[in-house]
């Protein structure tokens, strides 16, 4: 930002206030980024972007930041913001210098001096303090986490920074606030900060989980028995803030990463609490569960839920923790608390209150095995009352949908660890587990059945909406079923009975179905899950007829369900139902033949007394006439066909299962008639992921054994159709949208077909069948310019059909196949960027224009990439086909701007993937390059190491490696002399080029410095000593606290190796770029972006230590 003399002057409190307003809350997009760069003048965090700074190509020094004048460091600038802080009144004024302050304190705090750490720690806290009670509570939170994150950076060396905590414990603040500003002082040391400090990071979070951690606990205790009101209804509005901020404060201890691995919040709730045995005088003591349970008792929501979401974490302490005695007692207690609550129904009519109970008793057996009280009355009366709850709580679906899963969750684990021989033992509660088990089989059915038919008559949402959570919830029914399989088993296999049978006499009387077949997914849904459920060595003989006799009472069901929709009876067929009947058939896939093709007796024996299924082979083959089925009648879009095509790849995949269904006699037929109109999404133009699972599919089929013979047939349909169109005039063909539609189907499917062709032999057999007469239609199609999605169609299978997967392109070296592929995608790519750069106007540029292009990028990239083509040769043949296609794609890079090849991701990555095989050392030379292109390529590559993927940078690392190593060599070897006379009249562009690499080296931590040190190390081969001279101004513009080290760790650098391109001096410098990295990690060093107010004296890093010798 430019500030005029006028605007440098000290600005006034309106002014900011004015400003920060702007930056949060304006509606213009430009009154935004002005007053944003009027706070950054002000409030600098001296942490900018350092790309930013490296200049153009034309300009031979870097930009520095502009800061207010009286602005010489970080510290002036802490000084200024805490000042508005304590200054403004304004909410979005204090909120906005938080932020900027924070960014300060994260990358700078460490040049400020310990008596400046001190005034900024006091000013924060002092802040909170005056003005704690009027902010809002996000406010004093950001306050407070800049001000943890002060402390943690001056842990050891600022006594003081240690008794923050103690102050606030000591009542600094009021209780309240203090509550408040210790949650946020743990959620800070908590939160896991950039890789850079994460070491410093640990040894201070590990300090305070020693010291002050278990004091804020207590603390937290203490304030929780102070205002729990002595009797329901008797509490204040002061003691219900007071208690819910104790609560949320407990919740973030006991949430604290005390063993440092930091889970993903979103792990298993199984996942225990590791708290420190240190604890165990806090938490095992007499009364400790009483207090939560006595104050849920006596408090309203949302204190009351918040109650319980504590007792869930404290129901997650490791079993460790306990000492056996202790451990039995404690189990005891939660027991006989949570009978009582369930008993006595207490708060269960707040949702909240409910949900959380259904996590509390889930968490519960999840950590305990309760083996310790099995033979206690609370044992047995806990799950008494649990099996009344769970009855009640299933039928609650439309009330809380969530707690489902958590209720099942403690009854499955309670089956896990049933044995089925003490069923009649009630010492240890066998015969209430026994009861139990069935019962919440039967009535979780029941109440998902009832749910689906009221959801359907009042339009409400559905139990069957979401797919995932119906598996997970019927998982965990087939792990209590599969615990007591004789019981549970026959109550799914009546539910299924009954429910068909009431459906064949809907069906009979010609009433409407919808609702019923809706209901019908859950029984099937089960029974899917009692396969699936199913353990090999676990399974007893009778236990695979009980399976047999459930999928025979499906397949019945099925074949209803197939007549009513060929019959076109009542509504549209169910798609939850067709769904969960294909989940029934992976299941049985999975569970009784797998990969393996294995058979088990029991099974099939009584599947054969039932429906006639034999063996394997006939179940495979009702699968896919199943799979066959639902392609010829359901709609594209629907799940049934994706989930379908699905099933039909994963038979198909594995070595023995595709052979096994290549005999099928269902597969003969098929791939006989595989583009079949009545399969109804290969109509869809639009469904070319389904098209390439189906095909992709028949492909592995029809080449699982010798597909010589069969081959020919199964290309006939479409060599039948290229060839009609190959024989009408091109014009006919780009005006007829119909035969357009057709060709591109036939173009996706061909390309489905061709992904999945994995040997040499037989993509020799599908390139000598397009090749060379049929590639001409391909030709035609990237030429119908008003025709997109046909231009991308071709475009797409060629890229396929050049690209050297599991190596089937490696022809013979007599071979010319190599040669023709790459002429026919050199003249594709030609056409196509022709096309590309005229000037008809798009309305999508993407979809219209830069789509196809990334295409080209991506096939000559297969191309070159292959190593099937000699591509060397061709320039010496006079075949143009190479240099043809490298002036169409440079022309094409030349042409776009270039902030359009970055901001398309699919677009920028595939351009940099395709230059960094074009300009590789070994291609270099066959690439026609110009001043004008190699500066388009350059500015390319520096936009690119902004790019949001990692790949893409590196890309542009390998591109600029591979140019300057070229010219190197090439200066010294005489080789390459357009290029190396390109490379030296331009030493503008490298120079901005080493500019950049070296900002983001020092000034930003990527995760790929390995690829950047490549470029870099050519660059300093070219330029020594404006590297040194760059790199001593970067010196200049630090404080003097940390140009000693820096200057230490920077020699190290620059002298590490000799600046001679050799491989060795290349691993030499990318290992003291690594050193490099740690030393400034070590030692805090975040660089300050130069700015205009920090300029000091002048360094020469390379002479610096003699100098300080001699001066000694």
């Amino acid at each position: 930002m430019n500030v005029n003399q006028s605007e440098a002057s000290q600005p006034t409190l309106e002014q900011l206030d004015g400003w920060c307003e702007q930056a949060l809350s304006a509606a213009s997009g430009e009154a935004r980024t002005s007053a944003e760069g009027r706070l950054r003048y002000y409030f600098p965090t001296f942490s900018e972007s350092a790309a930013e700074l490296s200049g153009a190509f034309s300009s031979g020094s870097e930009r520095v930041l502009e800061v207010f004048p009286t602005i010489k460091g970080p510290a002036e600038a802490a000084q200024l913001m805490t000042w508005f802080l304590h200054q403004s009144s304004k909410v979005l004024s204090q909120s906005y210098v938080v932020r900027r302050l924070r960014v300060l304190v994260l990358n700078h705090l460490g040049v400020l001096a310990d008596e400046q750490k001190e005034a900024l720690r006091a000013s924060l806290l002092e802040a909170v303090r005056e003005k704690g009670a009027e902010m809002p509570g996000f406010l004093v939170d950001d306050i407070t986490r800049t001000l943890a994150l002060v402390v943690m950076f001056t842990w050891f060396d600022l006594e003081a920074s240690r008794e923050v905590v103690d102050q606030v414990l000591a009542g600094a603040v009021p209780q309240e606030l203090g509550l408040r500003m210790l949650r946020a002082f743990v959620e800070e040391f908590n939160r896991e900060l950039p890789a850079r400090y994460i070491a410093r990071q640990r040894r201070v979070v590990v300090a305070f989980r020693d010291k002050q951690l278990r004091a804020i606990f207590e603390h937290a205790l203490a304030a929780m028995r102070a205002a729990t009101p002595a009797a329901a209804g008797a509490d204040t509005a002061e003691q219900r803030r007071q208690l819910s901020a104790a609560l949320l404060l407990q919740r973030e201890c006991l949430g604290f990463d005390f063993i440092g691995l930091a889970p993903d919040e979103a792990s298993d709730d199984a996942v225990a609490i590791q708290i420190p045995s240190s604890w165990k005088d806090v938490v095992q003591t007499d009364g400790f569960l009483d207090a939560y349970f006595d104050g849920y008792v006596r408090s309203a929501p949302p204190v009351s839920s918040q109650l319980i979401e504590v007792l869930v974490q404290v129901a997650s302490i490791r079993r460790s923790f306990y000492m056996e005695a202790v451990r039995v007692q404690f189990v005891r207690r939660m027991a006989r608390g949570l009978a009582d609550v369930l008993s006595g129904a207490v708060g269960l009519d707040d949702v909240e209150n409910y949900h959380h109970l259904c996590r509390l008793l889930a968490r519960f057996r999840c950590i305990h095995t309760l083996v310790e009280i099995e033979d206690a009355s609370e044992y047995r009366d806990l799950l008494a009352a649990v099996a009344a709850f769970t009855m009640t709580g299933l039928t609650l679906w439309e009330w809380s949908p969530n707690s489902i899963a958590p209720l099942l969750a403690f009854w499955a684990k309670v089956a896990a660890t049933h044995d089925a021989r003490d069923d009649a033992n009630a010492a240890v509660a066998g015969d209430v587990i026994a009861d139990a088990l069935p019962r919440v089989v039967r009535e979780f059915l029941r109440a998902m059945v009832a749910a689906t038919a009221r959801a359907g008559s009042d339009g409400d949402d559905s139990p069957l909406d979401s797919t995932d959570v119906v598996l997970e919830n019927v998982a965990s029914v087939a792990a209590i079923a599969r615990a007591s399989y004789e019981r549970c088993a026959l109550v799914v296999l009546e539910t299924l009975r009954e429910m068909a049978g009431e459906y064949q006499d809907m069906l009979r009387g010609g009433r409407d179905v919808a609702v019923v077949e809706r209901q019908l997914a859950w029984p099937v849904y089960a029974v899917a899950a009692c396969l699936g459920a199913r353990q090999p060595y676990r399974s007893l003989p009778e236990d695979d007829r009980r399976d047999a006799e459930m999928f025979a009472t499906v397949l019945e069901l099925d074949r209803l369900v197939q007549q009513r929709i060929q019959g076109a009876v009542g509504a549209a067929p169910s798609e939850a139902l067709e769904l969960a009947l294909l989940h029934a058939h992976v299941a049985f896939r999975s569970s009784y033949i797998g990969e393996s093709g294995h058979k088990v007796t029991a099974v099939f024996a009584r599947l054969s007394a039932l429906v006639g299924l034999q063996d394997a082979p006939g179940v495979l083959d009702l699968i896919l006439q199943k799979v066959l089925f639902n392609l010829r009648t359901w709609p594209p879009g629907s799940a049934v066909v994706q989930r379908s095509l699905q099933l039909f790849h994963d038979m198909t995949v594995g070595y023995v299962s595709v052979r096994s269904v290549a005999k099928l006699e269902t597969v003969t037929l098929l791939l006989a008639n595989h583009s079949s109109d009545e399969l109804q999404f290969l109509r869809a133009v639009d469904a070319y992921k389904q098209r390439a699972l189906y095909y992709g599919g028949l492909a592995r089929v029809l080449f699982a054994a010798d597909a010589a013979p069969q081959f020919a047939e199964f290309m006939r349909p479409w060599g039948a159709a290229v060839d009609a169109m190959l024989a009408m005039p091109e014009e006919q063909l780009a005006q007829d949208a119909a035969l357009r539609l057709r060709l591109v189907r036939v173009l996706r499917d061909l390309r489905g077909f061709l992904a999945a062709v994995a040997s040499k032999a037989n993509f020799v057999r599908f390139f000598e069948w397009l090749m060379p007469a049929r590639i001409e239609l391909v030709h035609r199609a990237v030429r119908m310019a008003h025709d997109v999605p046909v231009q991308i169609a071709a475009l797409k299978l060629l890229a396929e059909f050049v690209y050297n997967r599991t190596q089937r392109l490696n022809f013979d070296v007599s071979s010319a196949n190599g040669i023709l592929m790459f002429r026919e995608a050199s003249r594709a790519v030609f056409e196509y960027g022709r096309l590309a750069m005229g000037t008809r106007a798009v309305r999508d540029v993407y979809k219209e224009r830069y789509k196809g292009v990334a295409v080209c990028f991506t096939m000559l990239m297969r191309l070159i990439a292959g190593k099937y083509v000699a591509i060397g040769v061709m320039p010496l043949y006079g075949d143009v086909a190479l240099e043809q296609a490298y002036r169409t794609v440079l022309e094409l890079l030349r042409q776009f701007p270039v902030q359009d090849v970055i901001a398309y991701p699919k677009l920028g990555k595939a351009a940099l993937a395709m230059l960094e095989v074009l300009l590789a050392r070994a291609n270099v030379d066959l690439v026609p390059l110009d001043a004008p292109t190699y500066e388009r390529l350059m500015l390319l590559c520096v936009e690119a190491f902004d790019h949001a993927e990692t790949a893409v940078s590196s890309a542009a690392c390998s591109v600029i490696d591979g140019l300057l190593t070229a010219a190197i060599d090439g200066a010294d070897t005489g080789h390459s002399a357009a290029l190396v006379e390109l490379v030296h009249s331009r030493p503008d562009i490298t120079q901005h080029l080493l500019r950049t690499m070296l900002n983001i080296v020092l000034f930003e931590d990527r995760p790929n410095d390995w690829s950047f040190s490549r470029p870099l190390f050519c660059l300093m081969v070219l330029h020594r000593e404006y590297a040194l001279q760059y790199t001593g101004q970067v010196v200049q513009y630090q404080p003097p606290e940390r140009r000693d080290d820096l200057v230490a760790a920077l020699k190290d650098l620059l002298a590490s190796t000799e600046l001679v391109l050799t491989t060795a001096n290349r691993d030499a410098f990318t290992q003291a770029l690594t050193q490099y990295r740690r030393q400034v990690t070590a030692k805090n060093l975040n660089l300050m972006v130069p700015s205009s107010q920090t300029l000091g004296a002048p360094v020469d890093i390379m002479k610096h230590e003699a100098q300080e010798a001699m001066d000694e």
